[in-house]
């Protein structure tokens, strides 16, 4: 069964904050330049915290990942540009 986590992170280093948004982006949306909401399988969060932590400084950058249940999911509040439901990606075939 999939989580919904929101993953923060502030990263100092360029190069390896883009490497951690190119990652985040293979689990989930990305809501603002360093927030994403990240489904992520329950057996798999190790796995996908591992990888986080092996990315960044420790002593200078920080990630935060925070599992949200699907009561509090459906309470969020969105105001302005925000939007409550990234898009979803759609293909084409022609």
């Amino acid at each position: 069964m999939a989580l919904t986590v929101l993953v923060c992170y502030d990263i100092s280093a360029d190069g390896a904050r883009a490497r951690v948004a190119a990652y985040l982006q293979q689990w989930g949306d990305r809501l603002q330049r360093s927030v994403f909401v990240c489904a992520v399988a329950s057996d798999e969060l190790a796995e996908v915290t591992g990888r986080l932590a092996a990315m960044i400084e420790p002593s200078t950058d920080a990630v935060h990942v925070l599992p949200v249940c699907g009561t509090c999911w459906s309470k969020l509040v969105a105001i302005g540009q925000a939007e409550r439901e990234p898009d979803k990606p759609y293909w084409a075939a022609l």
